[in-house]
């Protein structure tokens, strides 16, 4: 959709391909001689909700899948001008697209393992499971059904009222009120020499 003469933005997404060995290196010689080839060398084509597809390269048909990473890889471009270089961030990649030459029956949709060699397990090891006491989340399911009942019970009410119960009877004087609301308060005339 344009806006009065403006065009419109594409934003970027970018993500990591992951080729077998004869097919990366064609797309390499052919990123290197004639980058212009590619688009009609490589196509991709991806079921983003199933996380399974296909990549062409030349005439190779492969199985791709899509996985994602447990950490973000950012991705720069750099600009130089004269003698200075400016980095500039483009995007966070966050899935590989894996391809194998034969079809696999069952693959992860998460990766175990970051993109680099450091980040081998980085799931097991650096992401902790959430420990969970099952009497408290039990009771915690109890509060949030309760708290669910309530206020749909409130939508449906045509009128309310509500009552203050005070557990040693209501207060009688002001000074009373505030030592229930706010505790045991120090008065700040014994607490402050005031010098003349």
């Amino acid at each position: 959709m344009q806006r009065k003469g403006k065009p419109d933005v594409e934003l970027e997404e970018q993500f990591i391909l992951r080729l077998p060995q004869r097919q990366a290196d064609s797309i390499r010689t052919i990123l290197r001689t004639k980058p212009q080839k590619l688009k009609n060398t490589l196509k991709i084509d991806l079921n983003i909700a199933t996380g399974v597809g296909a990549v062409i390269v030349g005439r190779k048909r492969l199985s791709a899948y899509l996985i994602k990473l447990p950490t973000i890889v950012e991705s720069y471009k750099t600009n130089i001008v004269g003698d200075r270089s400016t980095l500039f961030k483009t995007a966070d990649i966050t899935m590989i697209v894996q391809c194998t030459e034969e079809p696999l029956n069952q693959f992860t949709a998460e990766s175990p393992h970051g993109y680099t060699l450091p980040l081998k397990n980085v799931r097991r090891r650096r992401f902790r499971k959430t420990l969970v006491n099952p009497e408290v989340a039990e009771e915690a399911e109890m509060v949030n059904r309760e708290l669910y009942y309530l206020l749909s019970t409130d939508l449906q009410a045509t009128s309310t009222r509500f009552e203050v119960q005070y557990e040693n009877g209501p207060p009688q004087t002001s000074c009373q009120f505030e030592k229930l609301l706010f505790g045991q308060v120090s008065s700040s005339d014994s607490e402050i020499d005031v010098e003349d």
